[in-house]
């Protein structure tokens, strides 16, 4: 597995798409990890990733989708939401983002195509992250001030509140946002149900419990190497993966870079600039 060093994303760049990866990257403020293994071998799988960087380099955004279908079909929505991604690049508020993947999912999904999704949205200069959720497996925080991991989720929505279904199913669904600030120390782990549903020695699956469990003894002094520790703790064998679907994991982590004030400076305009390229496409 990966042991080289970050590599540095540059700004305005979307990297990703639906391949087995395992790499890590650096933006303004935040650490990445990305490790995907399609089943069985395959070089492509359902699981789709995506970390771009704005133009200022204040923004860094995540995305993990496990898509239905396979082949062609889950390469079209992969460069689709690479499309996306690209649109909403400097823009903040990542509703827009959010909203208009549903939308393209829904069109999809007169195929049968929906998909599970996590978006999450780092704002460098406050170090606040917005994650939206449409019925994916809810991440993991640790945080180092209280040296704990725990689920990161919002409370329960009321029945007349967002719902968070999958991508594609109704066309006016609203997602709900977690907010949390990320502290020095602090890790977030996203990952696809492929990796809770890997088959244990005693026969049973990992879960979303046994995974926290896991992690919780796992060592934190380097993060580049921590998915490769998880992987090896789940699977001691290479050859040992017991699952029907795709494994995909992202681990990020706050850095000590910071946004130059002249980035800060020109935000503004850069955004200005998004919108109205955009408009004249």
């Amino acid at each position: 597995m990966r042991t080289q060093t970050p590599e540095r994303m540059q700004c305005m760049e979307v990297w990703g798409g639906n391949r087995a990866v395992d790499r890590a990257l650096t933006t303004t403020g935040l650490d990445v990890c990305v490790y995907s293994s399609p089943h069985a071998n395959s070089q492509s799988g359902g699981d789709v990733c995506y970390v771009s960087s704005c133009a200022s380099g204040r923004i860094t955004r995540i995305l993990l989708a496990d898509v239905s279908g396979h082949g062609d079909a889950v390469a079209d929505r992969a460069d689709i939401l690479r499309q996306l991604m690209r649109r909403n690049i400097n823009r903040i508020d990542q509703s827009s983002l959010v909203n208009s993947i549903n939308q393209e999912f829904v069109v999809a999904s007169t195929q049968g195509h929906f998909a599970t999704a996590l978006i999450g949205t780092f704002f460098a200069p406050t170090r606040m992250l917005t994650l939206s959720n449409a019925g994916h497996p809810h991440p993991l925080i640790y945080q180092h001030k209280t040296r704990n991991w725990r689920q990161l989720k919002a409370e329960e929505p009321e029945p007349t509140q967002a719902r968070n279904f999958p991508l594609g199913i109704e066309a006016d669904e609203s997602y709900s946002d977690v907010r949390t600030k990320l502290n020095t120390g602090d890790l977030v782990l996203a990952f696809t149900d492929g990796l809770i549903e890997i088959e244990q020695p005693d026969g049973q699956l990992l879960g979303a419990d046994g995974l926290l469990q896991l992690v919780s003894g796992l060592e934190l002094s380097d993060p580049n190497r921590f998915i490769t520790s998880l992987i090896e703790k789940i699977v001691p064998r290479k050859d040992a993966i017991n699952t029907g679907d795709d494994v995909s994991i992202i681990l990020f982590q706050t850095n000590t870079e910071r946004v130059s004030l002249r980035d800060n400076l020109l935000s503004p305009f850069r955004v200005a600039a998004s919108f109205f390229h955009q408009g004249t496409n």
